[in-house]
């Protein structure tokens, strides 16, 4: 076997599409209000709820309702109350301010139109950054294609999340990097309302000696905190660095039942295997040093083209994040494709194809306290990333290697 066949191919697209499938009608699920996927999905755009409610709390004069989780949680089922099929579980507000005046906008609509639009734009923002950064051949529908199809890619528009923005902010702007520095850098830069998945961007700016971007980045952040400041008041980010770095233990115990340990970090695996609180951290420190050390190494090599350093750190960004949700692997289905539509031009080992398949269908088997395959995720992650820095090391034709 050498490189990737049409029997080979045809596999692998009839995967995709059934998973594709799958998803979607996850999605149109949601719609019937009958909580068939469970109290976590239990309506379209649960996850949605909290941006929209935040950003009414705001011109309701009520701010400071977002940092009172549990009252947040009640307003929101009060307020969304036609849409649930059963009450939500604990729901707090996470981000940081600037990300609340991204959303501020959509406020002013009605929750159904302001859901719509995020995906929408959102969604659109990414495929445009994915298709002008493709190769000019059919190996740009074979991206679109991914994107749509990923089962990343549905939960995202089921949960009604930000993933499809974080990701085109971050693949834009290292695509950016050679020929834009100063815009690249204000794109990473505006990707840290996502904090946990931005942990990777300064060792790759730094590895890659790329000071004017790093501080289009820095200048980006302070922009953006200055202008949340000015419109909420600079109690907000007060309040939220309290709760991000020391939240009360009442908090953090619910955030932890019903979202962290939902989870399919390093963190969240080690606790399912039953490893203590500090144990589950140390094992999560030492998965995000590797995962920098290998961004680090990736972006310093002559070695790797641009591609390989993407998929490198996108990848990086999910072993190394203290938190994921599956919705976030959409950066790891990215990855995936882009080593794919190298394996369409140059084939590729089947191991390889292996790990790229088994990273673009995560979200199918996890989260590993649901789903115990799941926690292999670590490890298929890891394998990413290993795949990216080695090269595919396509086989050599069967005659050549008989000869050898």
């Amino acid at each position: 076997m050498s490189g990737l066949d049409r029997r080979q191919r045809a596999v692998i697209a009839v995967v995709c599409a059934l998973a594709g499938i799958y998803g979607w009608g996850i999605f149109l699920a949601t719609f019937h209000h009958d909580g068939l996927i469970g109290p976590r999905y239990n309506a379209p755009g649960i996850d949605w709820m909290v941006f929209y409610a935040a950003a009414r709390a705001f011109f309701d004069g009520n701010l400071a309702l977002i940092f009172d989780g549990h009252s947040f949680t009640a307003h929101q089922n009060q307020m969304f109350a036609g849409w649930l099929s059963d009450r939500l579980p604990f729901h707090p507000w996470l981000y940081p301010p600037h990300f609340l005046l991204l959303v501020l906008p959509f406020g002013l609509l009605p929750y159904g139109l302001s859901y719509a639009l995020f995906m929408g734009i959102t969604g659109m923002a990414l495929a445009v950054t994915l298709w002008l950064q493709a190769p000019r051949d059919g190996r740009r529908w074979v991206q679109m294609g991914s994107l749509l199809l990923c089962p990343a890619c549905s939960i995202t528009v089921i949960a009604g999340q930000n993933a499809f923005l974080t990701a085109a902010l971050l693949v834009g702007g290292f695509r950016l990097l050679p020929r834009r520095p100063l815009l690249a850098g204000a794109l990473m830069g505006a990707a840290t309302f996502k904090p946990t998945l931005w942990l990777m961007v300064p060792v790759a700016l730094v590895a890659a000696r790329q000071w004017r971007a790093l501080a289009a980045a820095a200048a980006m952040i302070g922009g953006l905190a200055l202008a949340s400041a000015a419109v909420f008041g600079v109690e907000i980010w007060r309040q939220w660095l309290e709760m991000a770095l020391s939240p009360p233990a009442d908090f953090y115990a619910e955030w932890f039942q019903w979202g962290r340990s939902w989870g399919l970090s390093v963190y969240t695996c080690a606790w399912v295997l039953g490893a203590t609180h500090g144990a589950a951290t140390l094992m999560q420190a030492i998965a995000t040093l590797g995962a920098a050390a290998c961004v680090y190494a990736a972006f310093r090599s002559a070695a790797l083209d641009a591609d390989r350093r993407l998929v490198v750190l996108l990848a990086a960004s999910i072993l190394a994040a203290p938190h994921v949700s599956t919705y976030d692997t959409l950066l790891l289905a990215i990855a995936a494709a882009l080593l794919f539509c190298r394996a369409l031009k140059d084939g590729a080992a089947l191991y390889a194809i292996v790990v790229m398949l088994a990273a673009w269908l995560l979200p199918l088997f996890n989260p590993p306290r649901a789903t115990p395959v799941g926690l292999m995720t670590p490890l298929i992650v890891a394998a990413l990333i290993a795949v990216a820095m080695t090269g595919l090391h396509r086989p050599a034709p069967h005659g050549a290697a008989a000869t050898a």
